[in-house]
């Protein structure tokens, strides 16, 4: 693949997930969930507007200069350390302060699964290309790699979470018979 097409590929991912989580938290039955939508929603649009540059870059030098690539997205440990102060998933509780048993609001769980299903082909679309491109493009599609790899964790341990699997970020967090 041509690191031209390589980068408009990529635009066309980040967009498309962008405006996913976007109309999920515009969506969302519950402010945990808005505020989870927008936070990689934000996430993407910066990937968005930073692949922008890239491309521009590209087109006109006809190379890269490498620019570190962040992620908003706060730390796997404070995360974790979130959750367990929570200990609720997105469901929350109704208007009037009854617990809804694990059951999401507004669409929210096939929300997250339309973006975990996402978040996995641009995670392997940024594999494929981390392993095919040479230098710079590269090294920058592989971090693109770890980030993506990151937004897919997060979606499928809200999505454990929310639907009471025992599970968040793969580690069991309790057990159906406790």
């Amino acid at each position: 693949m041509t690191v031209d097409k390589a980068f408009r590929e990529a635009l066309g991912y980040e967009e498309q997930i962008r405006d996913l989580y976007r109309k999920a938290a515009q969506a969302a039955g519950s402010a945990e969930a808005r505020a989870f939508f927008e936070l990689l929603g934000r996430d993407e649009a910066f990937h968005v507007d930073y692949l922008e540059r890239r491309l521009h870059e590209w087109s006109s030098k006809g190379g890269i200069v490498p620019e570190a690539l962040v992620s908003g997205l706060p730390d796997p440990a404070r995360l974790e350390a979130a959750a367990k102060r929570a200990g609720e998933p997105l469901a929350g509780r109704d208007a009037g302060g009854k617990s809804l048993e694990g059951r999401i609001l507004g669409g929210e769980e096939e929300a997250m699964e339309r973006a975990l299903k996402a978040e996995e082909e641009t995670t392997a679309f940024y594999r494929k290309l981390a392993a095919e491109l040479p230098g710079e493009e590269g090294k920058l599609f592989a971090r693109f790699l770890e980030i993506e790899e990151g937004h897919t964790r997060m979606v499928r341990a809200e999505l454990d979470l929310a639907s009471r699997t025992g599970y968040w970020f793969d580690a069991r967090v309790f057990d159906l018979e406790d």
